[in-house]
């Protein structure tokens, strides 16, 4: 009987692959809730990355920016297994976490109850890059 090749048994993450899009589609509800006003102020969506960083702002958010990213990186690199390892998957993920974080800002430039910030954005990406560091380490141990 021939040896099977390992490479043979690597199995993607079914749960992974469907939990991205839900993951996101959490992150986009609590983003731009509660939905409502939507009014165009005559600011680019993305001038928020220009303005300085905000004087205003607690530990509290700047941890709670983080943690609701990590989940999206480590999923990101899951969902990528075994097609894409590796570092190209650590690099997959930050740049599909950083662009829905920023998308996320830009869409609050058009919420009155939000308010866009650079901060969030740096907080968001740092979460993702944590997740997705976890996610390649903890790639052996979950898949």
């Amino acid at each position: 009987m021939p040896k099977a090749n390992p490479e043979d048994l690597l199995i993607a993450s079914t749960f992974a692959r469907v939990g991205v899009p839900v993951y996101a589609l959490l992150i986009a509800y609590a983003s731009w809730y509660p939905f409502s006003g939507w009014p165009r102020l005559g600011l680019s969506p993305l001038a928020y990355l220009s303005e300085p960083l905000p004087h205003y702002w607690t530990m509290f958010d700047v941890l709670t920016n983080i943690a609701a990213y990590v989940p999206l990186g480590m999923l990101a690199v899951f969902a990528l297994y075994p097609q894409i390892r590796g570092i190209s998957a650590f690099l997959l993920a930050m740049l599909s976490g950083i662009l829905l974080s920023g998308a996320m800002e830009a869409g609050q430039t058009f919420l009155p109850s939000r308010v866009a910030s650079n901060l969030d954005l740096l907080t968001n990406t740092g979460g993702v890059v944590i997740g997705a560091v976890a996610g390649i380490l903890l790639t052996p141990v979950f898949l």
